[in-house]
């Protein structure tokens, strides 16, 4: 039998992610548009138009014994945040209340806040500073306290950088501070080996990081980068400076994955 895979949130990252299970699995999707809806049908993947709040009967009725991957954020300007959290936790509770197998959670290392200058592994304290960071961490925390019911991936993005997105070209031409902190930076084509690695092979249970094996100063970094994509430089303060900020350490979670992330070096991103 295909093995059923359905994205919660096809956005962006899930149409990466859909290219790539093409085929190998019978893809459900989610959207909150009905032309959206409509465009996945034309793709050929099953589209259910749903919302996170709104009854989960028709997502439920593709469920049992399929992996679940949640990629639903809360979204730059929702200010509601508590009940994002709880609508997340019931979606998850209707999942494992049909016999979902699997349930995969885009979560994100914003979870470690930006107060600490080390590194972070895999099994570092989570000090989330914003609402967004604090509703991933409650998330997480549900999800592993699940495992005796589901098999779990909790999966934490570092900074997004694709073919058609790169964080340069927002800040080109910005007069910005703190050009010594380090960048923690994974590739759309890295995250998508990760992840299609673990829904057609054995769950992880556990926690892992997706990001570059190298950190960069973001003063030199998006200043070079810039200057590759022929776009406006931005100009930083203090980039002299002693580096600073966390350093994501994904180092063990590409080993466990048996992968080589293509785009260890964030120099190959533009």
């Amino acid at each position: 039998m295909t093995q059923n895979v359905v994205i919660s949130g096809y956005g962006w990252l899930a149409s990466y992610v859909g290219k790539a299970l093409s085929g190998k699995v019978n893809i459900v999707g989610t959207t909150r548009s009905q032309q959206k809806r409509l465009a996945l049908k034309d793709q050929g993947i099953t589209a259910i138009e749903y919302a996170l709040g709104e009854d989960t009967s028709a997502l439920c009725n593709h469920l049992p014994n399929a992996t679940l991957l949640l990629n639903i954020p809360p979204g730059r300007r929702n200010t509601d945040l508590a009940s994002y959290t709880n609508n997340m936790l019931q979606l998850i509770d209707a999942a494992i209340s049909v016999k979902v197998a699997h349930i995969v959670f885009i979560s994100t290392t914003s979870v470690y806040g930006d107060a600490t200058n080390e590194v972070v592994s895999e099994v570092s304290t989570t000090q989330p500073q914003t609402a967004s960071a604090k509703a991933h961490v409650t998330i997480e925390d549900y999800l592993l306290s699940k495992r005796d019911q589901v098999d779990i991936s909790i999966v934490r993005l570092a900074g997004l950088v694709g073919p058609d997105r790169h964080p340069a070209r927002s800040l080109s031409g910005r007069q910005l501070d703190a050009g010594n902190k380090r960048i923690n930076l994974v590739h759309v084509y890295d995250i998508v080996s990760a992840l299609t690695t673990i829904i057609c092979g054995k769950p992880l249970n556990d926690v892992i990081h997706l990001c570059s094996l190298s950190h960069p100063k973001r003063g030199i970094y998006y200043v070079d980068a810039a200057k590759a994509m022929d776009i406006d430089a931005p100009r930083f303060s203090d980039t002299e400076a002693e580096p600073a900020g966390k350093v994501i350490d994904a180092a063990q979670s590409w080993s466990r994955l048996n992968i080589t992330p293509e785009y260890s070096d964030p120099y190959r991103m533009f």
